[in-house]
């Protein structure tokens, strides 16, 4: 398989997982709390495996990893939450938040010098990520909510989770990190159990194995998309950054519109669109 083939793979997962937890939310387990905790424990019962064949060990150094698994968790909790509150097709272009977030940071504590160019991108990705969040009152007002606050801080906390992880992984070795960081992440989330232990009783098998393909699509996802940025890392960066989620949730728009979300044609082509020049301002940055 190629690289684009694997990154292609990992677009689609990611996207299936986002329209999945998306429905788990609406339909499955009401309480986001609970569903996050076991969407993280599934994905540290699907990791162990796949990290002790490629030969995971006891690191040496825990600082970075320790670190990483906190913003892990809280990206984790952060993220649930707001897909409990917002569209898909809102969440997904969100994520180019993540790279004008590093860019600012990288600028701000590593003393980087942002170019103009720069400086018009990340504006560009700001503005239009007002766009995405508009409802059929066209009012822009939609964007400046709790849920899109929740899901901001999500993106701000995969940027420190990642810039941890890559120290983590410089001081020890990749699977190390990628084991320990969801090991921690879980003691982390230990307290959030007080949240939801009174709905242990009445949660059914059925919710417990579709919070478990939630978690094997983003553990999928993951691991096709280090195999494509392990070969072509541009490459592999542009086919992930396509929301595939959003065209699913627009297509569950028109064929099944109880199931997910329903809105206007006016407000899709405003979302798709600011979208597109979001995900191409990121890319450039």
């Amino acid at each position: 398989m190629t690289s684009s083939i694997f990154a292609w793979l990992a677009s689609l997962m990611y996207g299936l997982e986002a329209i999945t937890g998306k429905l788990t939310s609406k339909h499955v387990i009401q309480n986001p709390y609970l569903f996050n905790f076991f969407w993280a424990f599934f994905i540290l019962i699907l990791t162990i495996p796949v990290a002790l064949i490629n030969g995971v060990t006891v690191p040496a150094h825990w600082g970075y990893i320790i670190i990483a698994s906190f913003f892990y968790a809280l990206s984790g909790v952060l993220y649930v939450l707001a897909l409990y509150k917002l569209d898909v097709s809102v969440i997904a272009p969100l994520f180019s938040f993540r790279t004008a977030m590093a860019v600012i940071l990288g600028a701000l504590f590593l003393g980087e010098v942002l170019l103009t160019r720069q400086y018009v991108l990340i504006g560009i990705i700001f503005v239009f990520g007002i766009f995405v969040s508009i409802d059929e009152k066209s009012a822009l007002r939609s964007f400046f909510t709790r849920g899109t606050a929740i899901a901001l801080f999500a993106m701000l906390a995969l940027v420190l989770m990642a810039i941890f992880i890559k120290k983590a992984v410089a001081e020890t070795s990749f699977w190390d990190t990628s084991l320990w960081m969801v090991v921690l992440g879980q003691v982390w989330l230990l307290p959030t159990i007080p949240l939801f232990k009174k709905d242990l009783l009445t949660t059914k098998t059925k919710q417990y194995l579709i919070t478990f393909a939630t978690s094997a699509m983003g553990v999928v996802g993951t691991l096709a998309a280090n195999k494509a940025y392990a070969v072509n890392v541009s490459l592999a960066s542009t086919i992930i950054s396509l929301p595939f989620s959003m065209v699913i949730a627009f297509l569950f728009s028109v064929f099944s519109p109880q199931l997910l979300e329903k809105h206007t044609l006016k407000v899709y082509a405003i979302r798709f669109v600011s979208a597109a020049v979001m995900i191409f301002a990121a890319l450039k940055l």
